[in-house]
């Protein structure tokens, strides 16, 4: 079994949690904000600590994602649906509803409790994960997985856009109260730097988890599976039977960023279970890096902050992010993440001719593995 070491695990959490105690003073208005086009940016306005929520909502659902991206080679074009059922299930189990299924009158008042709605929203979440994994798996692998899932998740967006009766429709479900939850006091949760706290301490909890999954046996069997799911197949693990998991887990975060980003929105509209949700958190992963654990959540920073900043300089904001998107793709296909971990392989000078020299990344590979040779010798 292959564990992660205590000292590492212990530092890299510790990072996560100094890095969401700064992130709302690194958004524009914020104290350590030093980009120098932001003049305007005192006094320090109430946008950028919503910002910072909107960043640490994005990052978790992109560690679900990059769960099974990154770490099982699975792209799924479709993980918007489990972040929609995440954010109506919570909606309904605050607000209620009064509807007519089958010939039955259904009706729930609803409760402000928001450990209940996130029991509900997980609920459902893993319970469609499952069907859909069960169904999904066996059957499909690349490019016909991803349309699947995307197909799936069409489904999903048809529902919340339709049936107005529950959900609202096309403009969907809003004045959605802050939820009471065990220990906090009534009415903290309505200052947007408590929501803040609140997300942050959430965010903390699942992202330790996402760490144990992915640095436990289980998330060695993924990479395994990532890399040659026939060799992983001949050492004996039911591909499938991980598959299957890998899916159902990954949807777990996406539904905690749902429910976080309902409570924070005090609403939801169909748009959460779009293709577009889906490709933000595609780019996202890919911006940070798909095959390191904080790439994702440095991703969704990186995203939301340009949006942010280019959108304030012209209308053409989705463009300019498109260029940028293209040129990490391009020059840096590990990603932002991967990059910090060819500076600390190869050193900057090799990491800069490997970005442009083919025969400069090959020649660094090789010069890896000599080392080993001469030993083995």
């Amino acid at each position: 079994m292959i564990r992660p070491v205590a000292s590492k695990a212990w530092i890299t959490l510790l990072a996560v949690a100094v890095a969401f105690v700064v992130l709302p003073l690194l958004m524009p208005g914020g104290t350590l904000d030093l980009y120098p086009f932001a003049g305007a940016r005192f006094p320090v306005h109430a946008g950028f600590i919503d910002l910072a929520t909107t960043v640490l909502v994005f990052a978790l659902f992109a560690l679900g994602f990059n769960l099974l991206f990154g770490h099982t080679g699975e792209l799924s074009f479709g993980h918007s649906m489990f972040f929609a059922l995440g954010a109506y299930g919570t909606a309904l189990a605050t607000k209620g509803f009064d509807i007519t299924l089958f010939g039955s009158h259904l009706v729930f008042a609803g409760s402000h409790d928001g450990l209940f709605a996130l029991f509900i929203s997980l609920s459902i979440v893993l319970l469609w994960a499952w069907a859909l994994g069960r169904i999904i798996v066996p059957r499909s692998s690349g490019i016909y997985y991803s349309m699947i899932t995307m197909a799936f998740a069409q489904v999903i967006y048809f529902i919340a856009f339709r049936w107005s009766e529950l959900t609202g429709g096309e403009d969907g479900l809003q004045g959605i109260s802050r939820p009471h939850i065990i220990g906090i006091p009534d009415g903290w949760l309505g200052d947007a730097t408590h929501v803040y706290v609140f997300t942050a301490v959430i965010a903390f909890l699942a992202v330790a988890g996402n760490y144990w999954i992915v640095h436990s046996k289980f998330g060695s069997v993924l990479h395994a599976i990532r890399e040659n799911k026939q060799r992983a197949r001949f050492l004996g693990y039911d591909v499938n039977k991980y598959r299957v998991n890998a899916f159902v887990l990954s949807a777990i975060f996406p539904g905690i960023a749902g429910w976080l980003w309902t409570y924070f929105q005090q609403s939801i509209n169909p748009d959460a279970g779009s293709i577009d949700y889906s490709g933000r958190v595609v780019m996202m992963s890919l911006l940070g890096g798909i095959n390191t654990f904080a790439g994702p959540m440095i991703g969704a920073f990186v995203y939301w902050d340009l949006q942010n900043r280019v959108s304030g300089i012209t209308k053409f904001w989705p463009a300019a992010i498109g260029i940028v998107f293209a040129i990490f793709v391009i020059l840096a296909p590990r990603g932002i993440g991967g990059g910090f971990e060819d500076i600390r392989r190869y050193g900057i000078q090799a990491v800069f001719r490997r970005i442009f020299s083919k025969s400069a990344r090959i020649e660094t590979e090789v010069a890896e593995e000599l080392p080993t040779h001469g030993a083995a010798r």
